[in-house]
């Protein structure tokens, strides 16, 4: 059997420590899971994932929005839209399946298939601000659909949350489409057309079977989210997972590189990642240095275990 290199090694010994990591971010956050059914690592991914960062993001309402909403919800909607103009915190008025749910327990029952298909969050309407024990603003009857961006979001419409096209509802994908062709322009799949259209129905049904619904609206056929996989996770998270395995090789290969370059003699066991209070931190025990691991420019190690508002244990109810 061949002698495993250093970056293989190293890599093992990183990947290892980012699941203790995960696995105390979870606990943390009082994220439920079955650790014998889903690795520490794939849970704060698929939670975070969901995440909205807390940032300032211009709001943009769909045509006609104002004339289709219930008067009741106006004034929810509007405090929704100074939290997200302002950069304060979204997260609890999202659904509580972001925290709640094991995989084990029903297949998909964790995943937000719209916003795994679609990309669209959807966020409850309360008519008071308080947070209960688990972070998470009061239920409400009514629902707010959104497609939010890195710098803006996009408020489609509002539905009742038993209604029967509730989430599957190709109007959200119309609205997009009509109210913001440039942003539909970026989500428009190329060269290629789709028989007859999908109604809500038909859409939710190909959900549950793992299969991805594109739209087809004037010709035009719109991509907007990965999917969801067989076992009715997002697609995304299984990207992200893979993305996020492909950069701790990286990252071992590249200190593989300059141990070499200066001929520093040192053992994997000598090397951990550990949290601190600035994030992610690559530690070397022979002299008790520590680096910032955002100085290997790891863009999605970064998005998961370096961004500030999310170490803290209640990130979700922070503002």
């Amino acid at each position: 059997m061949p002698e495993q290199s250093l970056a293989d090694l190293l890599k093992y010994k990183f990947w290892n420590d980012l699941q203790e990591i995960s696995k105390s971010l979870c606990e943390k956050h009082h994220l439920k899971y079955n650790p014998n059914d889903e690795q520490p690592i794939r849970r704060w991914i698929s939670y975070v994932a969901r995440l909205i960062e807390p940032k300032e993001r211009f709001t943009f309402f769909s045509k006609g929005f104002w004339t289709r909403i219930p008067k009741e919800c106006i004034p929810a909607i509007h405090l929704l839209a100074d939290k997200f103009e302002y950069g304060e915190n979204v997260n609890p008025y999202q659904s509580k399946t972001i925290k709640l749910n094991n995989l084990s327990e029903k297949k998909g029952r964790r995943t937000d298939l719209l916003w795994a298909d679609w990309n669209i969050h959807h966020f409850h309407l309360p008519t008071s601000n308080p947070l209960d024990k688990d972070g998470f603003s009061s239920r409400s009857e009514y629902l707010l659909f959104t497609y939010v961006g890195n710098d803006y979001v996009c408020f489609l419409d509002v539905k009742h949350h038993k209604d029967d096209d509730c989430f599957s509802n190709p109007f959200f994908i119309q609205q997009i489409v009509e109210s913001w062709p440039q942003l539909a322009e970026s989500k428009r799949i190329k060269g290629i057309s789709i028989g007859d259209k999908l109604n809500a129905k038909e859409i939710a049904e190909f959900r549950k079977n793992g299969l991805m619904t594109p739209i087809s609206l004037n010709g035009n056929v719109y991509m907007m989210g990965q999917g969801i996989s067989t076992a009715g996770t997002p697609t995304n998270d299984i990207v992200l997972y893979d993305m996020l395995l492909s950069e701790i090789e990286l990252l071992s290969k590249d200190l593989t590189a300059f141990l070499n370059r200066r001929s520093v003699q040192a053992s994997p066991k000598n090397f951990s990642l550990e949290i601190k209070e600035d994030g992610l931190n690559l530690f070397f025990s022979k002299d008790g240095s520590f680096s910032n691991i955002k100085k290997f420019h790891l863009e999605h190690i970064n998005r998961f275990f370096n961004q500030l508002w999310l170490l803290k244990p209640t990130s979700l109810q922070q503002t």
